[in-house]
């Protein structure tokens, strides 16, 4: 059942809670999530689109929440409008899970003495019934519940699942692009004097800290396959980052930031002279502009890196990969990913120990998010795949 949510949809009276929670006692770790209980959290709590689609949307939030953690949701509510559930379930599928709606259908005669045998409490007014009756649309599978006791209409929504399990899994995967989480590297003990040595440079104790802060996200996002820079401060927040993971991490020398071997250990007066006006820039992390006879270019720079992530998709087709690593590689695939040069360009922030998403297809790069943080991530629902 992983990466499968249950959406549980009917009119009141129709055995959504009972049923709902014999699923979430069938199907542990499992967590029901009733729309009527998260919208009553809410003022005003009437039956207004504005109420009903924001409890809804909220529904739908945490039962990713709860799928990224490893439950399998359990929702029920009416779920009146099938358009939204449409969108809900192409977007659940671009986060490689699905939603498996199942509508409970029974005649309006059973349904009235159902919900007048509620609590008055729970107790929904007649005419509301009735009116939901007229213009309630079938959505998903269909299950009869005439005559049923909940705990029959719960096996028969576990054969359901069972089936749609059986689907999933031969069907081909939805999509070949690579999911890719680009952690920077923790903050380094830079050097107060010399060009630092980028294989000697290790992280400073912010950096190490802020390498071990990404580890929730990190463990979220789940990655079959780790990448690294061969850089010190990369491989060590690597390291920090997949702690307790069963992950390989390869080393990957197309990820190194562009850097001046030669300059390293040199006093920084001594390379201030050689590079002259740009040595501000160049010192201060952007040597986009400044190119130096023996060393690597610009050019040379971001089509190695280029070259990298376009191979992905082959080598890696529809899995999840975390990469660390630098600034300039990260500012080479944004760029893919906006369709723009930006030489010189550093306006978008990626601090240490900060995280971007992206896409990556065989003929296109599509960005989710640059420069949040750990927190946040871990704090937010985030699209994961099954593993194959």
């Amino acid at each position: 059942m992983n990466r499968i949510a249950l959406l549980l949809r009917g009119l009141p009276g129709s055995g959504k809670t009972t049923t709902a929670a014999l699923l979430r006692d069938s199907l542990v770790p499992a967590v029901r999530i009733s729309n009527d209980s998260v919208r009553y959290m809410a003022r005003p709590r009437d039956f207004s689109d504005f109420t009903l689609v924001a409890s809804e949307l909220g529904c739908l939030d945490l039962a990713l929440s709860y799928l990224d953690s490893g439950f399998t949701p359990v929702i029920d509510g009416v779920f009146e409008d099938v358009d939204f559930l449409a969108a809900q379930q192409l977007r659940f599928q671009r986060k490689g899970m699905r939603l498996v709606t199942i509508t409970l259908e029974g005649p309006l005669a059973d349904l009235l003495d159902r919900n007048n045998a509620r609590d008055p409490l729970a107790r929904m007014d007649e005419d509301r019934v009735r009116e939901l009756h007229r213009q309630f649309r079938p959505a998903g599978l269909l299950l009869g519940i005439h005559d049923k006791q909940p705990e029959e209409v719960a096996d028969d929504v576990l054969d359901l699942l069972e089936l749609t399990a059986q689907e999933t899994e031969t069907e081909p995967p939805a999509t070949e692009d690579v999911d890719l989480l680009f952690l920077r590297h923790g903050a380094p003990d830079y050097p107060g004097d010399t060009y630092p040595d980028p294989y000697a440079m290790a992280l400073s104790p912010r950096g190490r800290d802020e390498a071990r802060a990404a580890r929730a996200a990190v463990e979220r996002f789940a990655p079959e396959v780790v990448y690294t820079s061969d850089f010190l401060r990369a491989r060590e927040t690597a390291t920090l980052a997949t702690a307790g993971l069963d992950a390989e991490v390869r080393e990957e020398t197309a990820l190194r930031e562009r850097v001046f071997h030669a300059f390293a250990g040199l006093d920084l007066n001594e390379v201030r002279r050689h590079l002259g006006p740009e040595a501000d820039r160049v010192l201060t992390g952007n040597s986009d502009l400044c190119d130096l006879d023996g060393e690597e270019s610009y050019e040379q720079a971001r089509d190695r890196v280029l070259e990298f992530f376009a191979a992905l998709t082959a080598r890696h087709p529809g899995r999840r990969v975390l990469v660390v690593g630098h600034g300039g590689p990260h500012h080479w695939l944004l760029e893919r990913a906006l369709g723009a040069q930006l030489r010189g360009v550093r306006a978008l922030r990626w601090d240490t120990g900060h995280l971007s998403r992206f896409r990556i297809g065989p003929d296109a790069v599509a960005v989710d998010f640059v420069n949040r943080s750990p927190e946040d991530i871990a704090r937010s629902p985030q699209p994961a795949k099954e593993a194959p």
